[in-house]
């Protein structure tokens, strides 16, 4: 059997955000309140300043606005879900217990070309990690900003623009290279394993050390939950996977640069929200 909340049950659920800023057309400033029930969207109240409420054609020109800018920073929003910025602090851990893979003459000629592989791909995974963690701050300065003059200025959708694609493009770089890390590191694990006995003690530790963080339990899972959103990154556009790391790298920050700049969000849905 199923039970089903009566209207008075799901009104008392209900919760309200109103924007803390208004958005603009030519005929002024409107308020915007976004009512939502059990995380979902139930509800949406778009009035003028003047407390007018907002006519069909304003209506559809404040739903483009506020679905657009939604749509600049939505990949943000669900990797920030799911890895809670626990990718920042694996990288700074990487950082430091990667410096093992440096030592050339650590490695025979058989597992060198994959310890090659695993620290290149643990760089390329600090190096857009710090570029991501810049353009965060970034996003929330500019959230700041826009909230304290209570409107987006034509500057401040321009960095909307720019933040959202300079942050999709790193993530892109970052999950690529991050696609081979299971392989190289039972390469490396089954290596070290045969090699016990031959290894320096204190080498050996540092590989273990370096392979415990690299598990399934720990960075492997947040590396899992970055690869598991790449299909919203390459959403909507034609690549050429067959490509080079670095060749497909530069063709989806083309892309997703175009698809980004002439994004057109689709309102009817969200339309069909608004409470007059």
């Amino acid at each position: 059997m199923t039970y089903r909340f009566p209207k008075q049950a799901k009104k008392l659920l209900e919760q309200q955000h109103t924007l803390p800023y208004l958005l603009y057309t030519d005929n002024g400033g409107y308020q915007v309140t976004i009512y939502t029930t059990l995380g979902k969207i139930s509800g949406i109240v778009i009035q003028h300043e003047s407390g007018k409420t907002a006519d069909e054609k304003e209506t559809e020109a404040i739903l483009f606005q506020l679905q657009k800018y939604y749509f600049y920073f939505e990949y943000l929003r669900k990797r920030l879900a799911l890895v809670k910025e626990k990718d920042s602090s694996i990288a700074e851990k990487i950082e430091v217990q990667s410096a093992i893979l440096e030592e050339q003459v650590l490695f025979d000629e058989k597992i060198q070309p994959k310890a090659d592989a695993l620290k290149t791909m643990l760089h390329v995974f600090d190096q857009q990690q710090c570029k991501m963690d810049v353009y965060q701050e970034d996003i929330s300065l500019l959230n700041e900003k826009i909230k304290l003059q209570q409107k987006i200025t034509s500057e401040d959708w321009e960095a909307a623009e720019d933040l959202a694609i300079a942050f999709g493009t790193s993530a892109y770089a970052q999950s690529i290279y991050l696609q081979d890390y299971r392989s190289l590191r039972k390469a490396l694990q089954k290596w070290t394993a045969e090699q016990q006995k031959q290894l320096p003690a204190a080498k050996r530790r540092e590989l273990n050390k370096l392979l415990t963080l690299l598990s399934d339990t720990n960075a492997g899972l947040v590396f899992d939950h970055i690869l598991s959103l790449v299909p919203r990154l390459e959403e909507n556009l034609m690549l050429d996977k067959e490509r080079s790391k670095a060749a497909r790298i530069s063709e989806f920050q083309k892309e997703f640069g175009n698809y980004v700049k002439f994004y057109k969000p689709d309102i009817a849905k969200v339309k069909a929200l608004v409470r007059k």
